[in-house]
């Protein structure tokens, strides 16, 4: 009497079916048979990347494609989310500081460029400012890209040599005065903006510390 065939069963290694890219060989030892056996880790995809949702196996088991991953675009740090409103050119700059605009306040306009190390360390703390009461009650917060829209000549013709630097304008558009911005700075600065906020004549110097003083 024949007996059934015995069903031909095939071994499939489950690393077969793992893309080679996330697979992580490693070997640890059987104990009985003395052989090494390969024990695969999937490690996991890094933070700043995104798999469109077509990628995956299809209905038939075969693996599945991928064109590439999707890397998400990376926002420079001076478009990142500020109280300072962005400025494009001197034409805009003019007309936000003039009285038709600015509502009876002062302006306060950061001078910054994206490859200036020290615009960026002070950044963070900048936008900060807006958020005291008092100083957004007597001022408006601006900021300009000397990269563009010809600001580095409209700072250069005020004697500006650096930057970050800050330039305070008086509710009549008149210029009132400047000071350095840097991350050292932002403590000095905020101190300025709230004596000049307070000070009844808007006619100021800075004495030799940095500090604002009456003229």
């Amino acid at each position: 009497m024949l007996s059934a065939p015995k069903p031909h069963v095939v071994r499939m290694r489950a690393d077969k079916a793992l893309p080679k890219a996330i697979v992580h060989p490693k070997c640890n030892m059987d104990n009985t048979t003395r052989r090494q056996r390969p024990l695969y880790v999937a490690l996991p995809a890094a933070d700043t990347v995104s798999v469109p949702e077509s990628v995956g196996a299809d209905v038939t088991g075969t693996a599945a494609s991928m064109d590439g991953p999707v890397v998400e675009a990376k926002v420079p740090w001076y478009k990142k989310p500020c109280a300072f409103k962005e400025l494009e050119n001197v034409q805009d700059l003019q007309a936000a500081v003039s009285p038709e605009n600015n509502g009876g306040r002062m302006s306060v306009v950061d001078f910054y460029a994206g490859w200036c190390a020290c615009c960026k360390s002070s950044f963070p703390a900048l936008c900060r400012i807006p958020s005291n009461e008092l100083l957004s009650q007597h001022f408006n917060f601006y900021k300009a890209n000397i990269e563009e829209g010809d600001f580095a000549s409209f700072i250069k013709k005020r004697g500006v040599r650096g930057i970050p630097y800050v330039l305070v304008f008086n509710s009549d558009g008149s210029d009132c005065i400047g000071m350095g911005a840097s991350f050292k700075k932002m403590e000095t600065l905020r101190k300025n903006l709230d004596f000049i906020a307070r000070a009844d004549k808007k006619d100021f110097v800075l004495d030799p510390n940095g500090f604002v003083m009456n003229r």
